[in-house]
């Protein structure tokens, strides 16, 4: 799958935390998981975000923090700037022995009012990371991760809450069929899959698959792997010169009114447009 095109800080498995810094136009990720908190910091620009079926709109100033596993997906029609970080969990088990048991997810939306002062001074934190990457002092990864860490303690001590279900092996198998299909689509998304092929990747029936994905992912299978082939088909719109029909038709798409469809849904332009925009702006 392709990623943004992120400025990466340090690694994960060096320090337990890795801070990331994007900017990018027109970015959509399908339907995911991974073992890592995700915090999401938004600077310019906007991004809707949907975290276990439930829809967020992430302004500027605002933050999301999605917690481990939890199925999520997002996109932005115009140019946005932003903040990732992403917490170990093996890492931070270390430090909080329950956290199984606790949802560390958030949105503003879930704020209340008791509770805005606490918010607003993890932004404020957060908006110190920006100016310690492009000036870099001495010391400045120590500051980094010193404050990703003050965020994360407020994000604990203030809106965690008891978990609806823990982490229980049931859960882990499903997510390890997950992956195994998923990881199937990332391999042969650019060839004809039908939904008979990928239940018996699972050893499934055709009619449990189905269900199965679509209460795991809250989209079909078929619509998945059309999203799959759009990052890949928008990635070569933007960076390459080759003909649109051309582009779509290598990355699997036959269908090329429900591409023009699901395109501008995604992106909120149509393909030609994206094209005029990157004209504009060189």
């Amino acid at each position: 799958m392709i990623a943004f095109k992120y400025k990466q800080l340090y690694n994960v498995d060096d320090t337990g935390i890795a801070i990331k810094y994007y900017t990018e136009r027109g970015y959509y990720t399908p339907p995911h998981w991974h073992s890592p908190l995700e915090l999401i910091f938004v600077l310019n620009g906007s991004a809707e975000m949907s975290i276990n079926g439930h829809r967020h709109l992430v302004v500027p100033g605002d933050f999301v923090l999605i917690d481990s596993n939890q199925i999520h997906e997002s996109k932005c029609a115009t140019m946005t700037m932003g903040l990732c970080i992403h917490y170990s969990r093996q890492h931070l088990q270390k430090y909080i022995p329950d956290l199984d048991h606790l949802n560390l997810q958030f949105s503003r939306d879930l704020l209340v009012k008791e509770k805005l002062d606490i918010y607003l001074q993890i932004c404020e934190l957060l908006k110190k990371l920006p100016p310690l990457y492009v000036q870099q002092p001495l010391g400045y990864r120590l500051e980094c991760e010193s404050i990703a860490m003050e965020v994360l303690y407020l994000i604990l001590t203030h809106f965690a809450r008891p978990a609806e279900e823990s982490l229980i092996p049931e859960n882990i198998g499903s997510l390890d069929r997950l992956s195994a299909i998923t990881s199937y689509v990332d391999d042969h998304y650019s060839e004809p899959i039908s939904l008979e092929e990928a239940a018996q990747k699972l050893g499934l029936s055709r009619e449990y698959f189905c269900r199965f994905f679509k209460q795991s992912l809250g989209v079909t299978f078929t619509r998945y792997v059309n999203q799959i082939r759009l990052i890949h088909i928008y990635h070569d719109i933007c960076n390459t010169e080759d003909g649109i029909m051309e582009i779509v038709e290598r990355h699997g798409f036959t269908n090329y009114k429900l591409f023009n469809k699901m395109f501008k849904e995604i992106y909120g332009c149509t393909p030609r447009e994206i094209r005029h925009k990157l004209a504009i702006d060189k």
